[in-house]
């Protein structure tokens, strides 16, 4: 399933933030839903590793805001709460891109 939203920090150039409403690793999960979003993070930024793109990923969990709704047609229970993936790449990465850009 791919995500619902993914946005560049405003405020950093090495930050990008991926949205979901429904991590389904973590809809279904006994614990805590933000122990099922670290266990993503951990995927994403192997990932990222294995394709050439250093970053540091953690997971936070975060209240939806008035006006934001879950659209599933997956019959998944409805939450509160929405995953968001913060992936700060390294500065290799971005002296890198750069570079690519001359």
């Amino acid at each position: 399933k791919p995500a619902d939203s993914l946005e560049r920090s405003i405020d950093h150039a090495d930050e990008y933030m991926i949205f979901d409403f429904y991590p389904l690793t973590s809809v279904y999960v006994s614990a805590h839903q933000s122990t099922a979003d670290a266990y993503i993070s951990g995927i994403i930024a192997g990932i990222l590793e294995g394709a050439g793109f250093t970053a540091r990923v953690s997971a936070h969990t975060v209240t939806l805001q008035d006006g934001e709704s879950r659209k599933s047609s997956m019959g998944t229970p409805s939450k509160k709460d929405k995953a968001v993936f913060l992936v700060k790449f390294s500065p290799q990465i971005l002296e890198r891109d750069t570079a690519l850009e001359r």
